[in-house]
């Protein structure tokens, strides 16, 4: 996912909205585990106390809103543990199968994102499903590499708006998408 730096500053005068969501991200971070228990952390701390839509949509800029840059990122960890970006998907608007560099929280704020998730074949070659998953509003998941192929797509009719948390500083990473996957995917029926 390309995303465009828009980190929040981080003196006292600029706090945003979202600053206690970031201090929640924080202290669940900051307690030294494997990336699985992080990202667990992250998100039982953010389960059931997200921001508003209209507060988040707050802080992006409208081109995004209106779905001409998709990615916005809101704010970066100084220490460079964490960033958060807000994904806008327009009905229909899918990514392309890929996987991550780091851990990833993500919760939806608006809308809904539908998740198909994926493993390579012993080939490398064929992706085979092994999951799908419908995210509503409200609703936080995540997840650590290995094993995090997959492809989010907005299957309503009205836009939908996600808040990534990810386990590294994007500004300086660009992007958390370690690879894409452009391979044929075997349909269920095929695996039977």
């Amino acid at each position: 996912m390309q995303t465009t730096a828009r980190a929040t500053a981080t003196g006292p005068e600029s706090l945003s909205s979202l600053e206690p969501m970031y201090a929640a991200i924080r202290a669940a971070t900051r307690v030294p585990a494997d990336w699985q228990a992080v990202v667990d952390a992250v998100v039982a701390d953010l389960s059931g106390k997200l921001p508003p839509a209209d507060e988040v949509l707050r802080e992006v800029p409208a081109r995004a809103r209106r779905g001409s840059d998709r990615s916005q990122v809101l704010h970066v960890e100084p220490d460079g543990s964490f960033s958060v970006v807000a994904i806008i998907f327009q009905p229909g608007q899918a990514t392309s199968v890929h996987d991550h560099t780091t851990w990833c929280a993500v919760a939806v704020v608006a809308g809904a994102e539908h998740e198909e998730r994926f493993s390579l074949d012993e080939s490398g070659r064929t992706l085979l499903p092994t999951g799908t998953r419908t995210h509503q509003a409200g609703t936080v998941s995540g997840f650590a590499p290995p094993g995090d192929i997959h492809r989010v797509t907005n299957p309503g009719s009205s836009v939908g708006v996600s808040l990534h948390v990810y386990g590294t500083d994007i500004r300086r990473m660009g992007n958390s998408v370690r690879r894409t996957y452009d391979l044929p995917i075997v349909e269920a029926s095929e695996v039977d």
